[in-house]
Formats: structure tokens, C-alpha cells, sequence
């Protein structure tokens, strides 16, 4: 009776390790490739593109610290309403 769990156990494994490893193929041959290079979409970043004292870079810098001065005012209020002291 043991055996018989163990060969299914061992059959089920390789069924779908054998399905996963089609599954990684079929996903691999779908990816649009050029001869020698990385997939479409999947490009290797270049010096220019990290620029810290750029405008574009400025911006982003402004819009995350006004995000996180809203976020800041939103915590200290959450803060306040959750404070049940009664100043005992």
C-alpha cells in the first residue's frame, strides 16, 4: 500500500515538473528577440539616464516629498484619532 502512494507521489512530481518545464519553454519561445541582444522591453540602463540634478529628476524629487508631507500630515491626524487617553 506504501509503494503504491510512493509510485503515485513520484509519478505526480514528474507529471508536473514535466508540465512546468513546457510551460518555461512555450514562455520562452513567445519573447520577441533580436539576434544578440536582450528581449524587446528589457534594455540596459545608461549613465545619461541617471542624471540627479536634472529637471525631470527635480520634479520627481518635488512630487514624492509633497506625497510624503500629505502622507505625514494623514499619520500625525490618525494618530490623534486613535489616542483614547483620557488624561487620567
Amino acid at each position: 500500500m506504501r509503494s503504491t502512494f510512493f509510485i503515485m507521489a513520484v509519478l505526480g512530481t514528474l507529471a508536473a515538473s514535466g508540465s512546468a518545464a513546457v510551460n518555461a519553454q512555450s514562455i520562452g519561445v513567445s519573447a520577441t528577440t533580436v539576434p544578440g541582444q536582450a528581449p524587446i522591453g528589457h534594455l540596459q540602463p545608461r549613465a545619461q539616464q541617471f542624471a540627479p540634478g536634472s529637471p525631470a529628476e527635480q520634479t520627481v524629487q518635488d512630487k514624492m516629498s509633497s506625497f510624503d508631507a500629505q502622507q505625514q500630515k494623514a499619520d500625525e491626524e490618525l494618530d490623534q484619532r486613535l489616542n483614547i487617553c483620557r488624561g487620567c
